[in-house]
């Protein structure tokens, strides 16, 4: 690397000056002020000459031929390319990541920093953009240019770092039904397949694409367990089919109280027509189905999701003393995962504790 470095007094001190030749042979400088003589300087000097020439080595290895493609341009390449390996709500959420970025269009990938990642998450904040969601967005954007730094060798650092957002917990609530709450909601929905499904929901704790993906061999009479080994979910041709589960902590046997086992005998006696693949629910969209319960419930006048009655099942099990393991594993969460989420639960805990000693102690 061809360099020279030059001293001059500034501000009663020593600075040094290092001016060098980047990766396009144009002259540029660095400099550092502070040091009382050129000898307590050379240390520095020596370790940002080393750090130019690593960084000269591995700009050298960039595949010019990428340098001016554009943030749209990589990213339609990108998701052309992840089409043949990830299934299509990666797909999907890949394409909504993009377009929550798209004031980014026309940067040139090389010269985009962390400072407009955060602008464009602060618009996310802004405009109320969940938590989940902005995390779900950083998480995919940071994929994508990790893949172009290791792939395809357009950039040396990934942009997407130490980026700063704040979420109102207020907002994020999610709401937990109480006992009576959840009886009186299932009471009220007369529609038998929906009725079914809510009932899984809440005193299983299933996710809807889970519930949908239930074969009757899936149920486990004689022990009266659910098994979960797969879900319904689009594949990558966007056709709604069997799939894995979410992840391997996913796969589990969910005990079934006595009442959903009976709704259960009832349900199968009365199906006249058996699905071929033998699935309890013949329902294609999830979504479909997802706003259909939201809306029942809706107008029997509880404003929930039907995850919210997972919730309402992990609340409740925490909140009448099961461990945080054994919700996890109900849930087919991981443990950290489940600790995280609910966590205020234990708060709850802790007041219905300080209640029974101020009562009996």
């Amino acid at each position: 690397m061809d360099y020279n470095v030059t001293y001059r007094k500034k501000d009663k001190g020593i600075q040094f000056i290092i001016s060098y030749k980047d990766s396009k042979g144009k002259w540029k400088q660095k400099s550092r002020q502070g040091f009382k003589t050129q000898k307590e300087a050379k240390p520095i000097i020596t370790q940002i000459i080393k750090q130019l020439e690593k960084d000269l080595e591995l700009r050298s290895n960039l595949n010019s031929d990428l340098e001016g493609i554009t943030f749209k341009e990589y990213y339609m390449a990108f998701i052309e390319h992840q089409k043949l390996y990830k299934e299509f709500n990666t797909i999907q959420h890949y394409k909504a990541t993009f377009n929550a970025f798209s004031k980014l269009n026309e940067y040139a990938v090389i010269k985009i920093k962390s400072s407009d990642i955060q602008k464009c998450v602060d618009k996310f904040v802004e405009n109320g953009y969940s938590e989940n969601s902005i995390k779900g967005f950083l998480s995919s954007i940071h994929y994508a240019f990790n893949y172009a730094i290791k792939k395809e060798k357009i950039i040396l650092n990934n942009p997407v770092q130490d980026i700063d957002f704040k979420i109102s917990k207020s907002k994020n609530n999610k709401t937990a039904l109480t006992k009576k709450e959840t009886n009186d909601l299932l009471d009220k929905i007369k529609n038998k397949k929906l009725h079914l499904i809510s009932m899984i929901a809440a005193k299983c704790g299933l996710r809807i694409s889970e519930i949908l993906g239930l074969t009757w061999s899936d149920i486990d009479t004689k022990n009266s367990m659910l098994i979960v080994n797969k879900q319904w979910k689009m594949d990558k041709n966007g056709q709604y089919n069997f799939g894995e589960v979410k992840g391997k902590n996913s796969i589990r046997k969910v005990p079934m109280p006595k009442d959903l086992m009976k709704e259960f005998k009832i349900y199968k006696s009365e199906q006249k027509i058996l699905n071929l693949n033998d699935r309890i629910f013949d329902y294609n969209s999830r979504e479909s189905i997802s706003a259909t319960l939201c809306n029942t419930y809706k107008k029997n006048g509880y404003k929930i999701s039907v995850h919210e009655l997972r919730h309402t099942y992990a609340t409740t099990l925490i909140g009448n003393g099961l461990d945080f393991k054994t919700t996890a594993s109900l849930l087919g969460h991981d443990v950290k995962q489940t600790m995280d989420t609910y966590a205020h639960v234990t708060q709850d805990m802790l007041d219905k504790a300080k209640k029974i000693i101020n009562e009996n102690l």
